[in-house]
C-alpha cells in the first residue's frame, strides 16, 4: 500500500482538533496493551499534551489468556510509564475463570470486561477522556468485516472517532505502516501478542489473508474501505436524526416490555425510514441484544403491511411484534402478565418485581402539600385521607370496570380509557388499579378519579406514588460503557 510519508503527529493533531476529542484541562486514560498500536498512541499524547493542555494516566489490564507472556506484556507497560514520569494502573481479570460461568465469546468477554475496568479507572484517576490505539487499518477491517456480516448504513460507519463524549480514537486517520515507521524512528519497542498471528479470530483471517487478496484486485481497497466506514458516519448521523423526529412521532407508547408504533403514522415514512424506527424500538426494548437483523426487520414490515388484528412475528431473544387496533406492538414474549392483586398499607408500599413497580402511600398534613397537584399526575396522585373508604387494594382491570374520572361529569369504563390512551389489548391487564371498598381510585400512571378530592378543607393528605424499583434505588446514574464497543483494543 503505497502513500506518502505524514507525519503522524500531524494526523493526530487534526483528528483531535476535527472531533474535538480532548479539552484543556482533561486528564486522558490512555488504554495500553503494550503492542505497537497503543504504545504509538500513548507516545503521540505524550508528544501533544503540553500543546492541547491536557493529562495523562495509564491503564493496562492483563487477561490472563496468554500466562507469562501476558504477565510480560503488563510488566513492559508498567515500566514505559515509569520512564516517562505517567502514571500506570495494572490490573488483572481472570478472563478463562470469567468464561466459566458466562456464555460469552472469548473476545465478548475481554471487551466487556476491559471497558469495565476502563470505566472504573477513569473514574478513580479522574479523567474525562478514554484513548484506544485504534487505527485506519482497524477501520477499514472492521468495515469489510461488516460488509461480509450484511451491515446497514450504522453497521458500515466502522469505528467511530469519538463515542458517548467519552471514548477518543486520536490515530483513527493513521495507517498501521505508518505507526510501525514512527516507532522505528523514534527508537520506541513494543510487545507482539501472539494471538494476533493467528488465524483462530475472524478479524485476523480477513488481515492476514482477505485484505492481501483484495489488494490484488484494488491495491488502494484499505483506502476505500476507510472511506466508505467515514462516508457512512455522516450518512448514518443524518439517518439518525431523522429517526429521531420519526420514532418520536410514530410511538403511541412506551411502557414495561411494550413498544407501540401508530400504524398508521409509521406508515407514512420511506422504506429506509421504516426500518431505522423498528431497530429503534426494538433496541430499547432489549437493550441486552444485538441490533435487530435485516430479515426480522422485513418481517415486521410485512406483518404492518397485512393489516390484520391479531397477526404475530417472532423476533430474537423471545420478543415478537403484533399487530393490534392501528398498533405495532414489540414486547417481550406474550407481554406482561396480569397485574397481581395486592393490599397497599397506608403508609407504607407495595413492591411488584414481575412489573419491575413500586407504589408506596404517605400521609401528609394538608398545610404541606400544593393543591394544585391534586389532580392529574403522571406517577403521583393525592387524596383526602378522611374521605377514603380504607383498606386499600392495587389489582389488575375486571371486566365492566368503570369510574368517573377527575373533572368529569358521569363515568368512563377503563375499556374507552385505554383506548383513548393508545393502551395496547394484550397490555390493559398489566396497568396497576389503585381500589378502595368504594370503587377505583387512580388508575395509575393514567388517570385520577373524581374520588375524595383534596380541598382547602382537607385536613389529612393521602399520597400515593408509583416508582420503579430502579427509580427507588436511584440506579442508572452513570455512563456504561460495558460492552459497548464491537472493536478490540489494540
Amino acid at each position: 500500500m503505497a502513500m506518502l510519508m505524514r507525519d503522524i503527529l500531524d494526523v493526530a493533531r487534526d483528528t483531535i482538533r476535527t472531533y474535538r476529542m480532548i479539552s484543556p484541562r482533561d486528564t486522558v486514560l490512555a488504554a495500553v496493551s503494550g503492542g505497537p498500536d497503543s504504545i504509538c498512541m500513548l507516545d503521540v499524547l505524550l508528544e501533544l499534551r503540553d500543546e492541547f493542555e491536557f493529562g495523562v494516566v495509564v491503564a493496562h489490564l492483563d487477561h490472563r489468556f496468554r500466562g507469562d507472556e501476558s504477565a510480560c506484556d503488563a510488566e513492559f507497560v508498567r515500566r514505559f510509564a515509569e520512564e516517562r514520569g505517567v502514571t500506570c494502573v495494572c490490573e488483572e481479570e481472570n478472563v478463562p475463570a470469567f468464561l466459566l460461568c458466562h456464555a460469552m465469546s472469548k473476545q465478548a468477554a475481554a471487551r466487556m470486561l476491559r471497558y469495565r475496568f476502563l470505566l472504573k479507572t477513569s473514574k478513580l484517576e479522574y479523567c474525562q477522556r478514554i484513548a484506544t490505539g485504534h487505527t485506519a487499518d482497524d477501520q477499514a477491517e472492521t468495515v469489510l468485516m461488516r460488509v461480509l456480516r450484511g451491515a446497514g448504513p450504522r453497521g458500515l460507519s466502522g469505528i467511530p472517532p469519538k463515542r458517548d463524549g467519552m471514548v477518543v480514537r486520536p490515530l483513527l486517520g493513521v495507517w498501521r505502516s505508518e505507526v510501525l515507521d514512527h516507532l522505528k524512528a523514534r527508537g520506541i519497542d513494543y510487545r507482539t501478542d501472539s494471538s494476533n498471528l493467528g488465524r483462530n479470530y475472524l478479524r485476523n483471517r480477513i488481515r492476514h489473508d482477505l485484505m492481501p487478496t483484495l489488494e490484488e484486485y484494488n491495491p488502494a481497497v484499505r483506502e476505500s474501505l476507510a472511506r466508505l466506514g467515514a462516508i457512512m458516519v455522516d450518512t448514518s448521523a443524518n439517518i439518525d436524526r431523522q429517526t429521531d423526529a420519526a420514532f418520536a412521532d410514530a410511538l403511541k407508547a412506551a411502557r414495561v416490555g411494550q413498544f407501540a408504533l401508530d400504524s398508521r403514522k409509521f406508515g407514512r415514512y420511506d422504506r429506509a425510514v421504516q426500518r431505522s424506527i423498528l431497530r429503534r424500538a426494538f433496541e430499547q426494548l432489549r437493550p441486552d441484544l444485538a441490533p435487530l437483523p435485516f430479515r426480522h426487520t422485513e418481517n415486521i414490515l410485512s406483518l404492518a403491511r397485512r393489516e390484520e388484528t391479531g397477526a404475530v412475528v417472532g423476533l430474537p431473544g423471545g420478543a415478537r411484534a403484533r399487530l393490534e387496533h392501528g398498533s405495532i406492538v414489540l414486547s417481550h414474549g406474550e407481554g406482561p402478565p396480569e397485574f397481581p392483586e395486592q393490599d397497599l398499607p397506608v403508609p407504607g408500599a407495595a413492591r411488584f418485581d414481575d412489573a419491575g413497580l413500586i407504589i408506596t402511600a404517605e400521609l401528609l398534613p394538608a398545610s404541606e402539600v400544593d393543591l394544585d397537584t391534586s389532580a392529574i399526575g403522571d406517577d403521583t396522585a393525592l387524596f383526602d385521607w378522611d374521605e377514603i373508604a380504607a383498606p386499600l387494594l392495587v389489582r389488575p382491570r375486571r371486566e365492566g370496570d368503570r369510574f368517573r374520572p377527575h373533572g368529569m361529569e358521569g363515568t368512563k369504563s377503563l375499556k374507552e380509557l385505554f383506548i383513548d390512551r393508545k393502551i395496547a389489548f394484550s397490555f390493559r391487564s398489566a396497568v396497576p388499579i389503585l381500589c378502595d371498598r368504594s370503587g377505583i381510585l387512580w388508575v395509575v400512571g393514567l388517570r385520577r378519579s373524581a374520588a375524595a378530592p383534596v380541598t382547602t378543607a382537607t385536613r389529612t393528605v393521602l399520597a400515593i406514588r408509583a416508582r420503579t424499583q430502579e427509580e427507588q434505588a436511584e440506579t442508572g446514574q452513570g455512563t456504561s460503557l460495558e460492552g459497548a464497543d464491537p472493536e478490540e483494543g489494540r
